[in-house]
């Protein structure tokens, strides 16, 4: 990527020309004689880290993002319509028990690899594609166990479509290692997540990587031959992992069917190794690279087998299954209510609050009593004691004191009555609440409340 454009004049700006960039002219003498050296220069290369990375998203943004959004959206569209959020709750949990009731288990057609230097061969691979990891010239060189001369080549910035890389010679082993590294940010994940297939060679090719590997052919292929040229006899090795297995799977590709990308590697003898290649050909091209091409896969590890073929037919074997009547079925048989009420906690929980309902009826009713006797007990002696206003005046009792000290008396019994009658049938609504079977209320089959009716 290339330097500010502008040539500075200042010793502060031939010195640090990007921290010169983002301070005024004005300033620049005042801040050469107040900082030091060092503290100047740790400033600029800070700087310069933020200007690659503002330079890198410019142009990621103006030649790029608009063709990946557009790809994005076409690979969401086409799976949203074939592919629903029950399908992976409920479609997949089914499918995994069809796969255990059966006895599913993989078929992989191939035989047990004898042979050690191919075993050996692997495991370089495998250390320089880890290798391909490292984003500083000091941690690849110690990763790959080189010096630093023999690193002719890294770029650990990414773009949009193009994953960062590295180029090194292999001197013990007479080769030259073009390692591509995988997924490590936002660039590459929208490089993995172009997965619309691409019309190629007569069949089909992951958007993402095939652009990648047009891009290095492109741009990178030219000078990794100088580099050959200057080590005559030397091989040339594709490795990655993950994205960068599928860059350079494709890469291998395009140098063997583009006519143009053939020229410039003639007479040289490559191969390429991936570790965990995603699915980046269809079934007759991958096939047709076999003869340079070596993929390397662990166990169950899902990013080799994920496609959108993949997923598509792990659709229509969940389908098959008939998941969603299988569900409904369920969902009958496990009636709620059902459930709650053949439960033992429910039972438990009904014959407790049972329990606590007679408790708190009795000291309602107790409550009720004690309340309405005194109240009873003040109504009946104020009744009585109250002072007559014809004895206070006349210090005499008429007969017309009497008669309403009697009819007090009598409102005070009447009122007891109510309130024992009240407090009677309290009870007994108590007791009749008492008897009704809460398991019969709530469960299903319970008996069905009395009708009402309203007479006008």
């Amino acid at each position: 990527m290339e330097k500010p454009c502008y040539e500075h004049t200042t010793e502060f700006g031939k010195r640090n020309p990007y921290l010169a960039a983002i301070v005024p002219d004005a300033i620049e003498n005042a801040m050469d004689a107040l900082l030091p050296d060092a503290f100047e220069a740790a400033l600029d290369r800070r700087c310069e880290r933020v200007y690659y990375k503002y330079q890198s998203f410019k142009t990621d943004l103006r030649e790029g993002i608009g063709e990946v959004a557009g790809v994005l959206f076409r690979v969401a569209r086409h799976a949203y319509e074939k592919f629903h959020i029950h399908d992976l709750v409920f479609g997949v949990y089914h499918l995994a028990l069809h796969h255990a009731t059966v006895d599913a288990v993989d078929a992989v057609e191939g035989r047990t690899v004898q042979d050690q230097e191919l075993i050996n061969s692997l495991i370089q691979a495998t250390d320089a594609a880890a290798a391909a990891y490292c984003p500083t010239r000091k941690e690849l060189c110690a990763a790959a166990g080189i010096s630093d001369a023999d690193l002719l080549l890294l770029e650990p910035v990414t773009t949009t479509t193009r994953p960062a890389y590295a180029v090194w010679v292999d001197a013990p082993r007479q080769r030259l290692v073009w390692g591509f590294r995988g997924t490590t940010d936002l660039n590459d994940m929208l490089t993995d997540a172009c997965a619309s297939c691409e019309p190629y060679a007569g069949g089909y090719a992951h958007w993402g990587m095939l652009q990648a590997a047009r891009w290095f052919a492109a741009n990178e292929l030219l000078r990794v031959r100088g580099f050959l040229d200057h080590h005559p006899g030397y091989e040339l090795l594709l490795v990655g992992h993950s994205l960068g297995a599928g860059t350079a799977a494709m890469l291998a590709h395009v140098i063997t069917n583009n006519a143009e990308a053939g020229r410039v590697m003639a007479g040289v003898k490559f191969q390429a190794v991936g570790v965990a290649t995603p699915a980046c050909l269809t079934e007759e091209l991958a096939a047709g690279c076999s003869d340079y091409v070596t993929s390397l896969v662990l166990m169950h590890d899902v990013v080799p087998r994920f496609s959108i073929h993949n997923v598509f037919a792990m659709k229509e074997e969940m389908d098959a299954t008939k998941w969603g009547d299988i569900l409904a079925d369920t969902l009958k048989d496990w009636a709620v209510p059902d459930v709650i009420e053949n439960s033992a906690t429910y039972k438990r929980l009904a014959a407790s609050s049972q329990t606590h309902a007679r408790n708190m009826r009795g000291a309602a009713a107790r409550w009720w009593l004690e309340l309405s006797s005194w109240a009873f007990s003040v109504r009946h002696y104020y009744g009585i004691l109250m002072p007559n206003s014809a004895a206070q005046q006349g210090g005499s009792v008429n007969n017309t004191a009497a008669a309403a000290t009697a009819e007090t008396v009598r409102a005070a019994m009447d009122d007891a009555r109510v309130v024992a009658d009240a407090v009677a049938g309290v009870q007994q609504g108590m007791q009749n609440v008492a008897k009704e079977d809460v398991h019969e209320v709530f469960a299903p089959g319970g008996r069905e409340p009395p009708s009402s009716s309203v007479n006008s």
